[in-house]
């Protein structure tokens, strides 16, 4: 994986990650107290797997790039549409519930990432 590949791969994540940001201001200003604290969880997690990757980013790292990004991308996909369903008013714990899998997703593919 060249170090460019391994910079789109982060740049992901990093969407993921204000994605995240942007979800527990939403739970808390819909006064959730449990899905703030269940993103702030997943948040800190997925920060500590990110600071992981980006330590190791010259070493070896193992898998197919494009099948990583498409994964990434596809769940990014997915977490924007809980998003857009969450601002207008549409089953807000269900969206959220489904937007923490998907940064679960996210999680394992940089946990994985990590030799």
């Amino acid at each position: 994986m060249t170090i460019s590949e391994k910079n789109e791969l982060l740049d992901n994540m990093s969407i993921c990650y204000n994605r995240i940001n942007y979800l527990k201001i939403i739970s808390e200003e819909k006064s959730q107290p449990d899905m703030t604290a269940q993103l702030e969880r997943r948040k800190n997690r997925l920060k500590i797997e990110i600071d992981g990757l980006l330590r190791d980013l010259y070493a070896s790292w193992i898998g197919d790039v494009a099948q990583l990004k498409s994964k990434l991308t596809n769940t990014n996909k997915e977490l924007n549409r809980c998003i857009a369903e969450i601002e207008k008013n549409i089953n807000f714990a269900q969206n959220i519930i489904k937007a923490l899998d998907y940064v679960d997703d996210v999680i394992k593919v940089a946990a994985d990432l990590v030799p």
